[in-house]
């Protein structure tokens, strides 16, 4: 296996706890999200190939889980799954990316159906209102997953939350390493 699940459960973790590291030096705790962010894409990758059982990253890991005589290890994928969106979600969370990409999907659209479809679009004003139509339906969309993802972050990203799965994914990680 390319990357070692106990290094990066641990690494992760400790990124999770980083409330606890804002109150010693707030630089700290930033570096932390920001490395956490990182980290938590490839939690998330990691999690998602194991979840599919591709074998591409998470080879070591199915073999790991399989002779392990640990109760508790075979629950290690969930906390994963949910150290992966505390990570990203944290620095993210503020972010208003869906009118960003409602805006760019809007323009691309009427673009495209001017080049495609130049016989039936030569009107400016048809372009306007197809560029309007799409770029509030793109919004709606978009505005609710924005708003379901800065609650789910919200909610992960409560100090206590976050530090109690930091914590457990800490402890999956050491039991990675004691397989």
């Amino acid at each position: 296996m390319v990357i070692s699940a106990g290094i990066i459960l641990i690494a992760g973790g400790l990124c999770a706890c980083a409330p606890l590291f804002k109150r010693i030096s707030q630089a700290l705790g930033r570096a932390l999200s920001i490395l956490g962010f990182l980290l938590g894409i490839v939690v998330l990758i990691v999690a998602v190939d194991y979840a599919l059982s591709l074998g591409f990253l998470s080879g070591e890991i199915s073999a790991s889980v399989a002779s392990t005589t640990s109760p508790y290890l075979k629950y290690f994928l969930p906390a994963m799954i949910l150290l992966g969106i505390l990570l990203i979600s944290r620095p993210i969370r503020n972010v208003r990316w869906a009118s960003l990409i409602s805006l760019a999907l809007g323009l691309l659209i009427a673009y495209f159906l001017r080049t495609f479809l130049p016989s039936l679009f030569t009107s400016t004003t048809v372009l306007v209102v197809v560029f309007l139509i799409a770029t509030l339906a793109i919004y709606t969309l978009l505005r609710f997953v924005e708003d379901l993802f800065e609650f789910i972050g919200s909610v992960l990203a409560f100090p206590p939350i976050a530090i109690a799965i930091g914590l457990v994914n800490i402890y999956f990680g050491i039991l990675f390493f004691t397989i």
